[in-house]
C-alpha cells in the first residue's frame, strides 16, 4: 500500500534495551539453549538397624511358662498310657552302638543339608557360616516361643554384612520349597502304600488336602513369576494383612514396601532358580528324606521289626505327621509332635508294641529336637566370639529393612 514505509509487514517494534536491531527481527542462527535436566528424585532413607524384638521379656516369660505347662501335660498324658516305663527305658538302653553312630551321622548330615540351603541362596555366605547361622536359629526356635529362629537368622546375617533382602529371599525361597515338599509327600506315600494295602479314609482326605494346597501354592508362584501386576497385588495384600496383624501404625513398612519386596523376590527367584534351583531342591528334599530315615532307624533301633511295622506304614506316619505339624504351636513342636507320632504309630500297629513305639519316638525327637539345641549353643558361641566374621551392618532402604523386620517378628527399625 502506498505511503506505508514497510509494505506488507508490520512496522518494527523498538528494542526495549535500546539495541539497534528491532525486537521482532529474526534471531540469528546459533546454539540452542540446553535442555533442562530434571533433578533426580532424592535417595530413599536408609538404616543399618534390624529393629528391636517385638516381644517384651515378661511376655516371653509368660509364653515360656504356658508352653512348659502344655508340654508337661502332653508328656504326662503320653507316658500315662504306657504300661511300664521301665520297658521304655530298657528299649532305649538296648540301642546298639552301630545304630547310635549311624543316627548321629544322619543328624549331622541333615543339619549340613539345611545349612547348604542357606549357603546356596545367599551367595558369598559359604557353607560353614551358613551352618552356624541355621544352628543358631534352630536353637532359638526350639527354646524360645514365637518366630525366634527367624529373628536370630536375620540378626546373624546382618552382623556379617548381608542385606535384609538376602535374608528374605533365602527364607521365602527355602521355606516355600520345604512347605511344598511337606504338602506333597503324604499324597505320594499314601498312593504308593495303598497299591498293596488298605488305607483309612482319613489319611486319603488329609493327603488330598495337602495335594490341593500344594497345587494352589504352585499356581500362585507361577503367576507371580509370569505377571508383574499379580506379584505387586500379592505383595500389597500380604502387606495389608501383615500391617494389620502386627499392629503397625507407622509409615514403614507400607503396602508399597511389601509390593516392591514381592517384585524383588520375583526377580531374585528367577535368577536363583535358573542358577542354583536344582541344588536348592536337592538340599530341601534331601533334608526331608534324611530326617525320615532317622525316624525309621530310631524305630528299628528300639525293637520294632519290619513284621511289626512295615516301611510303608513308617513312611505314611512320618509324612502325615510332618504335614499335621507344618505349623508349630510350641517351640520346635515339642510335646505335640511326640503325641502325634505316638498316636499314629499305635493306630498303625493296632495298639501293640507301646513301649518300643514310645522309645523310638523319644529317640527320634531327642536327636532332631535336642540335637539342634546342643549344636546351636556351640554355634551361638562361635557367632559371638568369631570377630573376624563380624562387620557393621550395611545401610539399606528403610522400606526393605522394615519388611524384613516384620518377617522376623521385630519392630520396624528407627526412622521407619
Amino acid at each position: 500500500m502506498a505511503g506505508e514505509p514497510y509494505p506488507g509487514s508490520r512496522p518494527p517494534v523498538p528494542s526495549i534495551e535500546g539495541s539497534d536491531a528491532p525486537a521482532n527481527a529474526p534471531k540469528p542462527a546459533g546454539r540452542r539453549a540446553p535442555p533442562v535436566t530434571p533433578e533426580p528424585p532424592p535417595d530413599p532413607p536408609t538404616t543399618s538397624d534390624v529393629g528391636r524384638r517385638r516381644t517384651r521379656p515378661r511376655d516371653m516369660i509368660a509364653r515360656g511358662a504356658l508352653t512348659l505347662a502344655l508340654v508337661g501335660v502332653i508328656i504326662w498324658l503320653l507316658l500315662s498310657n504306657v504300661g511300664q516305663l521301665s520297658d521304655v527305658a530298657d528299649a532305649l538302653a538296648g540301642v546298639s552302638v552301630a545304630d547310635a553312630v549311624l543316627l548321629v551321622a544322619l543328624l549331622l548330615l541333615s543339619q549340613l543339608l539345611i545349612g547348604s540351603q542357606l549357603a546356596v541362596t545367599v551367595p558369598g555366605l559359604g557353607v560353614l557360616r551358613a551352618v552356624v547361622a541355621v544352628e543358631s536359629a534352630s536353637a532359638a526356635s526350639n527354646v524360645v516361643p514365637g518366630p525366634s529362629g527367624t529373628a536370630t537368622r536375620l540378626a546373624v546375617l546382618r552382623s556379617w554384612g548381608f542385606y535384609t533382602d538376602d535374608f528374605a529371599r533365602s527364607w521365602l525361597f527355602t521355606s516355600s520349597l520345604t512347605n511344598l515338599t511337606v504338602l506333597l509327600m503324604p499324597a505320594i506315600a499314601i498312593v504308593l502304600v495303598a497299591i498293596d494295602h488298605d488305607m483309612p479314609t482319613a489319611l486319603f482326605v488329609l493327603a488330598a488336602i495337602g495335594l490341593a494346597v500344594s497345587a494352589a501354592a504352585v499356581v500362585v508362584v507361577v503367576k507371580i513369576l509370569r505377571s508383574e501386576g499379580f506379584a505387586r497385588r500379592v505383595g500389597s495384600t500380604v502387606g495389608r494383612v501383615a500391617r494389620w496383624g502386627a499392629g503397625i501404625v507407622r509409615k514403614h513398612p507400607s503396602e508399597r514396601d511389601f509390593a516392591d519386596a514381592a517384585l524383588r523376590f520375583r526377580d531374585d527367584l528367577r535368577d536363583t532358580w535358573h542358577q542354583r534351583g536344582l541344588l536348592v531342591v536337592l538340599a530341601v528334599v534331601g533334608t526331608y528324606v534324611v530326617t525320615g530315615a532317622i525316624f525309621g532307624i530310631s524305630l528299628r533301633a528300639t525293637g520294632l521289626t519290619h513284621d511289626d511295622l512295615g516301611i510303608g506304614a513308617v513312611a505314611v506316619v512320618y509324612t502325615v505327621v510332618r504335614l499335621a505339624t507344618i505349623v508349630n504351636f510350641t517351640p520346635g513342636g515339642v510335646g505335640v509332635t511326640e503325641a502325634l507320632y505316638t498316636s499314629a504309630l499305635l493306630a498303625a500297629t493296632d495298639g501293640a508294641h507301646e513301649s518300643a513305639i514310645v522309645a523310638g519316638v523319644l529317640l527320634f525327637r531327642g536327636l532332631t529336637y535336642a540335637g539342634p539345641i546342643l549344636l546351636g549353643a556351640v554355634s551361638l558361641l562361635v557367632w559371638r566370639f568369631r570377630g573376624a566374621w563380624r562387620v557393621h551392618p550395611p545401610a539399606e532402604p528403610v522400606g526393605a529393612a522394615s519388611v524384613g523386620a516384620v518377617l522376623a517378628d521385630r519392630e520396624p527399625p528407627d526412622g521407619a
